[in-house]
């Protein structure tokens, strides 16, 4: 994304709001993030409107959140001062950080719009501790067969990520993201809603109103809102084939037990 694209308008960049889906599962991913690490230095890759780093801070936990686009790292830290958690401007293949430095790195749903996967593999593979953990997250290639996403300059099945990981990490563990039934039949409702919105009025309308509209879409179809989903919904288990976004677990040693169980008791 460049500059001249408003930041929030490409939909690649998820708000942190309750209506949205896609806010639910990055959060669920960060929720899961918070359990591989008690103390220590993070840094968030990709952290976009900041509300994933803000969650994993605390508890001994000192979080960088770092994003490509100034504006957005900016706007982060602007809405997020609190103890714990910092953002910069940084690009994600040339890390201005000291190599072995990091504890945990979070990267989620960004490797797929670099034009160098190779680079920001190698990048966080540098800044990490021999003992630190990688955790990532980028749509499955077997699972995403619409049309290509404009945004996007690679999708990764489970084979592809997997053997791009081994080449810079000892020990590598996949895992998936599901998204419940629900959430696909509430996505085709409010998109048929949308094609009414031929002169895009929606971004003129405020978001609580966006959010009460989604609200009352899910009630009149019988699905839950949104808004009453819990993080549990979105769990990451060990099962790939399927999976609507591919996690990885890495590491230069061997992984955590507490962090392969989180993938094997979800």
């Amino acid at each position: 994304m460049t500059a001249r694209v408003p930041l929030w308008d490409t939909g690649e960049r998820v708000r942190a709001e309750p209506h949205n889906t896609l806010y639910l599962e990055h959060l669920s991913a960060y929720e899961f993030a918070r359990g591989l690490i008690r103390n220590g230095t993070v840094l968030d890759i990709g952290c976009g409107a900041g509300y994933g780093a803000a969650h994993l801070a605390g508890d001994g936990r000192q979080v960088v959140g770092i994003d490509y686009e100034p504006a957005v790292a900016v706007a982060a830290a602007r809405r997020y001062q609190r103890r714990g958690v910092s953002f910069a401007c940084m690009d994600g293949m040339r890390l201005g950080v000291l190599s072995g430095t990091v504890d945990l790195v979070t990267s989620f749903q960004v490797i797929e719009h670099m034009p160098d996967p190779e680079a920001l593999v190698r990048e966080m593979a540098r800044v990490l501790r021999p003992a630190g953990i990688l955790l990532l997250s980028t749509p499955n290639a077997l699972t995403h067969t619409g049309p290509q996403n404009p945004f996007h300059h690679y999708e990764l099945t489970p084979r592809d990520l997997e053997t791009l990981l081994r080449r810079h990490f000892a020990c590598v563990a996949l895992a998936g993201q599901r998204r419940p039934p629900e959430v696909y039949a509430l996505e085709a409702s409010c998109q048929r809603v949308r094609r009414w919105d031929v002169l895009a009025f929606r971004r003129m309308v405020p978001r609580v109103l966006i959010s009460l509209a989604v609200y009352l879409i899910a009630r009149w179809k019988g699905l839950p809102p949104p808004q009453e989903m819990s993080l549990e919904s979105f769990a990451i288990s060990s099962k790939t084939e399927d999976a609507y976004s591919l996690f990885a677990l890495c590491g230069h040693t061997p992984l955590p037990p507490d962090g392969l169980e989180l993938i094997r008791g979800s």
